[in-house]
């Protein structure tokens, strides 16, 4: 947690009155030129429908910059003290409609069990035509998690995502790490293969 003194916070934490704020729950985009809406959600992790429609309702059509603040104490008054950048209101997280049939998602388990790798697609129930990539890792001591995704999770945007979803859940260490590749348009039921595989669900990540 940092706590800036007045005079070296930022211009956006003065005018939306951060004292204190979360570096892993904020996100900033900048752009060297103007940027389509559906690049800028990807970067921030948020609904591309939504983002339009708030987009829409504020008349805005041309931005190379965002910043995105998970805090549910930040009031809309205060968010909208803004004046670098213009506040547009609240987004939710990317959800499966937005996904299409070329995208390519990564699905993250976590857990304490050594698994057989040899088998973990038949252990989870999961036909293995489905999986493009199965990416594995055990460690007999509990390491830290944001570690073990920085090194093991190939893709640094997508390791990324992954770390703040495991801060936000309060997982810090695990043993075992599940990430599997598949296609945007397969459903995958994560908690239920959670339950098979006795590991915890952390949820779906698009590339």
């Amino acid at each position: 947690m940092q706590k800036p003194s007045p005079e070296l916070r930022c211009d956006f934490c003065k005018e939306v009155d951060l004292d204190t704020y979360d570096e892993d729950f904020m996100i900033m985009k900048y752009y060297k030129k103007s940027v389509d809406i559906k690049t800028v959600a990807h970067d921030i992790l948020v609904d591309e429908k939504e983002l339009e429609a708030l987009c829409k309702k504020h008349k805005i059509s041309d931005f190379n910059s965002a910043i995105a603040y998970e805090d549910n104490n930040l009031s809309e008054k205060k968010a909208s003290g803004s004046t670098t950048v213009k506040y547009i209101g609240q987004l939710q997280q990317a959800s499966d409609e937005n996904l299409s049939d070329d995208s390519t998602v990564h699905h993250l388990w976590v857990g304490e069990n050594k698994l057989d790798k040899k088998n973990i697609l038949k252990q989870a129930g999961i036909d293995k035509d489905k999986v493009m990539k199965l990416n594995y890792y055990h460690t007999a001591k509990s390491g830290k998690l944001d570690e073990i995704l920085i090194l093991q999770v190939e893709d640094y945007n997508v390791a990324e995502k992954m770390i703040l979803k495991v801060d936000t859940m309060k997982i810090t260490t695990a043993n075992s790490m599940l990430d599997l590749v598949v296609k945007g348009n397969i459903k995958i039921e994560g908690d239920k293969i959670g339950n098979n595989l006795n590991m915890n669900y952390i949820g779906k990540f698009e590339f």
